[in-house]
């Protein structure tokens, strides 16, 4: 036969522990279990309390309960309390540990042998730095972890952050969350998508592992690995990144990023690229800053742009980029050379302006067009359609073209004008004091042989250019001209001052630039 007792609501909390100590010897040793050294389950309050020995020795209890255990309140509409130190939990259930963390459920299931408690229904945790709302909720007491897999949304008190994900799992001691699958953190001013991560409720910093997206602004940022300060807006990124911002994409093994001065720097296969695609600046360092649009990029540096089919090579000790009227300006600096199938080059210092498609060149520029080699103090290409359109070489223009091992044809001039079809140069205007050198040549019997050299001055002079070389020779204004046979051509007349040949400075190919 069961023995039972029942208590008034109102009875005195005094009187009320008498009954707990004395009533029931049963009750007692269901309260006084330390088989762990963990101490009892302490019942604070019920204002009815029913002990049923045939029920597992359960003690039930009913309105207004609350339980103590180690350092947790604990409080409910109802309760069951077994022998072994459980306690079930029904109705507005909470659990307050120390002064800062409170749980609140509609089911408590809790184990004070091992300090767990199980949360189920409307489960909210609560600190002063978040509020956690759970369908479900695992809660080492000891500990101070708890752990959801069914789901959670989380509100940063301090921040304005509100994080969900399908999986969790918090450490109350350090105020630190690790989150798994779907997790999304999101702020007025940014967004963070993640595979996994993990959040520092104290200082706001997220680390990512996994594929990991930061959305603020305009700016979108993708990564594999890193942290982010949310309060500083500061990322510091150790696997391959990319940041998207003003139609720039920014890549590197290793990224570093501030919001606030809108620096970006990055380390390992750097890539800077426009949304179009047609421009490409790679190398191992580089520096960009999204408010002025500037960039930098240093260690094997390299531009690569696009020309119609063909993509034009250009490699400087340094790389710049930034914003030139309606476009984009490239400046290389420091042991230039550029590769192209049909045109190459090199020089100290090369522009490339988006706004007029065109190319400059300075300080001691070459460029070399099949077997023809093009110097002067500063020289343009104009592009039209991604393609070379005209030439302008000023100051000290030369153009020199291989015949042989030991000959040259040589034209020389104040300023040049070239004009290209299909890529290839097509014909030479040159002006202001032209001087040509040009070996006559005839074939005989399928073999090309030299057979007189014609030495000219005259203002104006148009060349005619041929499969990569030198086709004809036109003098525009009288000329100075006389044709030498080549056994008696005076050795000073076959080499005008500035024929040098710069032919070792040549890329082969496109990775020839580096050499």
């Amino acid at each position: 036969m069961a023995c039972a007792l029942t208590t008034r609501r109102n009875m005195p909390q005094r009187i009320l522990t008498l009954i707990t100590l004395f009533a029931c010897a049963a009750a007692g040793s269901a309260q006084t279990g330390t088989e762990r050294g963990d101490g009892r389950v302490e019942i604070l309050n019920a204002d009815e309390w029913v002990y049923d020995k045939l029920a597992n020795g359960a003690q039930r209890l009913k309105g207004n309960v609350r339980f103590k255990h180690a350092n947790a309140i604990m409080h409910c509409d109802s309760a069951h309390l077994f022998e072994d130190q459980r306690v079930d939990a029904f109705g507005r259930v909470s659990i307050e540990q120390g002064d800062s963390l409170r749980a609140d459920a509609d089911l408590l299931r809790y184990d004070g042998r091992q300090h767990m408690a199980r949360l189920e229904g409307n489960v909210r945790l609560r600190d002063r730095t978040m509020d956690l709302s759970t369908p479900s909720l695992d809660y080492d007491l000891r500990n101070k972890r708890a752990a959801y897999h069914s789901g959670g949304r989380i509100q940063s008190h301090k921040d304005g952050n509100v994080l969900t994900s399908g999986n969790g799992l918090y450490l109350a001691g350090q105020r630190r969350f690790i989150f798994g699958q779907d997790v999304v953190l999101e702020h007025p001013e940014h967004r963070i998508e993640s595979d996994t991560m993990h959040y520092d409720t104290g200082t706001g910093i997220s680390a990512f592992f996994g594929p990991s997206t930061i959305m603020q602004g305009a700016t979108v940022i993708t990564t594999l690995s890193g942290t982010y300060d949310t309060r500083n807006e500061r990322a510091r990124f150790t696997r391959r990144t990319q940041v998207n911002s003003k139609g720039r994409l920014l890549e590197g093994d290793s990224l570093h990023y501030d919001r606030a001065s809108g620096n970006g720097l990055a380390w390992g296969h750097v890539s800077i690229a426009d949304s179009s695609g047609d421009m490409q600046v790679l190398g191992d360092e580089g520096r960009y800053n999204e408010r002025d649009d500037r960039s930098m990029v240093t260690g094997r540096a390299e531009l690569r742009l696009r020309m119609g089919a063909d993509t034009l090579f250009v490699h400087g000790d340094t790389l710049f980029a930034a914003p030139d009227a309606s476009g984009r300006r490239i400046t290389a600096r420091r042991h230039v050379r550029f590769f192209k199938q049909d045109l190459q080059g090199a020089c100290d210092t090369l522009l490339y302006s988006d706004a007029d498609s065109l190319i400059r060149m300075h300080h001691e520029p070459v460029l070399w067009n099949g077997a023809d080699q093009i110097t002067g103090d500063t020289i343009r290409i104009a592009l039209k359609d991604g393609q070379a359109h005209r030439l302008h070489v000023r100051g000290q223009a030369f153009l020199l073209s291989r015949v042989d091992s030991a000959r040259y044809d040589q034209v020389a001039g104040t300023t040049m004008m070239g004009y290209f079809v299909d890529n290839a140069l097509d014909h030479l205007d040159v002006e202001g004091n032209a001087r040509t050198v040009y070996f006559a040549r005839e074939e005989k019997d399928g073999v090309e042989d030299v057979f007189g050299v014609n030495r000219a001055d005259c203002s104006r002079i148009r060349v005619r250019l041929k499969d990569g070389g030198i086709s004809a020779v036109t003098f525009l204004d009288r000329p100075d001209a006389v044709l030498y046979p080549i056994a008696k051509a005076p050795l000073e007349e076959l080499r005008m001052a500035g024929a040098n040949d710069r032919s070792t400075e040549r890329p082969a190919d496109r990775w020839a630039i580096f050499d």
